[in-house]
């Protein structure tokens, strides 16, 4: 049976996602299936993202949140971590080659691991 992971990150980083779906299509990361989200709606606020995006996270087993230069600095963020919290979801915080910005403060308790399948798969293969 197949896990479903959550791919979390902020609108302009998305093109990273191309990369996960490839290594999920190629079984790199084991029997997963990959959501994400494909509307940028941050213009309607935290609460309005919240209840767009619950059900796509109530449904996975992972929030895979991609971090980059400006994820420290999105509502968009915050939201979706704050309702993988919610509903207990393992979360996996993957720096995105090339950047240095900060951690958000809700994830800065979690490993940051490098943006490669092995790694990714390894704690998808603990749990």
């Amino acid at each position: 049976m197949s896990k479903s992971i959550f791919i979390s990150c902020v609108f302009e980083d998305s093109h990273r996602i191309t990369n996960i779906n490839k290594w999920a299509n190629d079984k790199r990361l084991g029997n997963i299936a990959i959501t994400h989200e494909t509307e940028d709606k941050r213009h309607l606020g935290k609460d309005a993202i919240k209840e767009h995006i619950k059900s796509k996270i109530k449904g996975c087993a992972f929030i895979l949140v991609l971090i980059g230069d400006n994820t420290h600095n999105h509502d968009w963020i915050d939201a979706e971590v704050e309702l993988a919290n919610s509903y207990h979801k393992k979360i996996i915080c993957v720096r995105m080659p090339n950047t240095t910005g900060s951690v958000p403060n809700l994830l800065e308790k979690y490993d940051l691991i490098k943006f490669n399948p092995e790694p990714i798969k390894k704690i998808i293969d603990e749990f």
